[in-house]
């Protein structure tokens, strides 16, 4: 037989990930979203009070404090949260925790905040915790439920920003330049109405302008502005030129390409506007708003096709308007319109939506289940506990007779002081992986079953990188389409959406020519799907 000794240089390894780290040392992250609450103090004297007494009740050392100040979560590239991380990573391996108010102080970045709470926990073995949403995200159960919050965070966002924008296109539609007015204007409060009225260097521009329409070349116009202390480059007059603004409209990208009397005070006339861009031949660039082909394909990659396993492309049939999905695979011909492929998905996210009267139920099963596939590790646990405290006893003997006794010699007690610690360290890095058990498991499920109810709805009306973060969510690893039944194969589906759909599904949803889904989880026979595994 042919030994495979050779061969052991090619095994492979799996991927090393960083240990909880045991120490107590942790960091405290504050914020608040606009400078006026910062200013006035609003909540951050809140957040570090009911952080800092959490620490104190679990015997936590604070290493650092960041934050304190207004920080927008939108981005993750904050000034204070950069210096945090850097922190983080000067000291690898000293702090086991960073601590925030909610989870919405952390970040509202969605899936690049999903993404940072995994690396710091994988990478450096650093748990993001919020203090009044407690969720131990040492386990899939508690990591999915974070990921859940941080999701929900970043859609909040989005609907004030949407809520926002409509208010805004509402002032624009009126006439009203609602943001920071462009060069040459300032805003001013005249009986308590905000009012544009323009400045010395909008006057200087206007002459630029009545310049150009008389034949000036831009080098000459650039020059006399300079001299008139107005600092000015090629690129930025141009745009000047192309403003409609300035002759008194207003063509935002929020108006969808429209042109709309403003009423604010023009700088020129309309006649000189139009006079200045018939020199340089550029009426465009102030129309409608460039719009990414992304935005209509949200399954782009996403969708496999099912007997070449490449990603779907998409693209654009600009004579009719119509957007297409198609396989990356030359010759396979697998073309699927978007609009019909998106109402394929739409159904097939049916089978993960709740009903409102079955979620007390769905939850009961749900809840046992976990109960039931945890039990194990209880028992587990509460033995390493009993191991824990023999040790502990027996390190607190052998002290008693070294230093207070002296019954025994200082080589006798290093070599079982050494032994005892290196048992008691086992001990504890066992523990830390039956972490698992949760202590709401209810409010996680709970959680789930709420974002269940409106699924379909949740992605029908949300922006695409939301729509990708929630396909993501319940098929980590995407899906596949089989263009010869024209269904979909989820391959991999996350676990608890899998154990919801299985309860809701009604008989023989199977069918040929239905959607298929993997073979159900069974709550009650197949139990250990509910251990610590988020993907089946």
């Amino acid at each position: 037989m042919t030994t495979l000794a050779p061969f052991s240089q090619f095994g492979r390894h799996p991927k090393k990930i960083a240990k909880q780290i045991i120490t107590k040392e942790v960091v405290i992250y504050t914020r608040v979203s606009s400078k006026e609450q910062a200013d006035k103090n609003l909540s951050l004297e809140t957040q570090r009070k009911t952080i800092e007494e959490y620490a104190l009740r679990n015997h936590m050392t604070v290493a650092a404090y960041f934050g304190g100040t207004y920080e927008s979560a939108k981005t993750d590239g904050r000034k204070e949260f950069q210096s945090m991380l850097d922190y983080i990573r000067k000291h690898k391996g000293r702090i086991s925790h960073i601590l925030v108010y909610t989870i919405d102080r952390f970040s509202r970045t969605g899936g690049a905040a999903i993404k940072l709470a995994t690396d710091l926990r994988e990478k450096y073995g650093i748990i993001v915790f919020a203090v009044t949403q407690p969720t131990d995200t040492s386990n899939p159960s508690g990591a999915l439920h974070q990921n859940i919050q941080l999701l929900f965070s970043e859609y909040d966002n989005q609907i004030r920003g949407q809520r926002s924008v409509a208010g805004l296109k509402e002032q624009y539609q009126k006439g009203v330049w609602a943001s920071k007015p462009p060069q040459g204007y300032d805003t001013v409060k005249i009986n308590g109405e905000r009012k544009l009225v323009i400045n010395e260097v909008g006057r200087k521009l206007r002459k630029a302008f009545l310049w150009k329409a008389a034949g000036m070349k831009n080098e000459e116009i650039i020059g006399r502005l300079r001299a008139m202390g107005v600092p000015m480059y090629k690129q930025q007059l141009t745009k000047i030129f192309t403003k409609p603004f300035y002759c008194g409209l207003i063509n935002h990208g929020l108006l969808d390409g429209k042109i709309v009397e403003g009423t604010h005070e023009p700088l020129i006339s309309k006649e000189v506007f139009l006079k200045v861009n018939n020199i340089h031949q550029n009426t465009g660039g102030y129309g409608v708003p460039h719009k990414k082909e992304d935005d209509h394909l949200p399954l782009k990659v996403f969708v496999k096709c099912f007997h070449c396993r490449q990603p779907f492309t998409g693209y654009l049939v600009k004579s009719k308007g119509l957007y297409y999905y198609k396989c990356r695979t030359n010759g396979c011909r697998c073309n699927k319109s978007a609009k019909k492929l998106h109402e394929q998905f739409h159904e097939l996210l049916g089978n993960f939506v709740v009903k409102e009267e079955n979620i007390p139920a769905i939850q009961y099963e749900l809840e046992y289940a976990y109960q039931e596939a945890t039990k194990e590790q209880e028992e587990q646990r509460k033995t390493l506990d009993t191991q824990l405290t023999e040790v502990k006893k027996d390190i607190y003997t052998i002290e008693k007779k070294h230093y207070v006794k002296e019954e025994m010699s200082q080589e006798a007690f290093d070599r079982f002081y050494k032994e005892y610690q290196e048992l008691l360290t086992k001990i504890q890095q066992e523990l830390a992986k039956l972490e698992g058990r949760i202590s709401n498991p209810g409010e996680i499920i709970r959680d789930i079953l709420d974002l269940c109810t409106k699924l379909t709805s949740l992605w029908d009306s949300s922006p695409i990188g939301l729509k990708e973060e929630l396909q993501k969510l319940i098929f980590p690893e995407g899906i596949f389409y089989d263009k010869e039944k024209e269904v979909f194969r989820t391959e991999k589906t996350n676990v608890y959406f899998r154990a919801i759909a299985d309860w809701e599904r009604a008989p023989g949803a199977n069918e040929k020519g239905t959607d298929h889904l993997d073979d159900g989880l069974s709550l009650v026979a197949e139990r250990e799907g509910f251990e610590p595994s988020i993907q089946v």
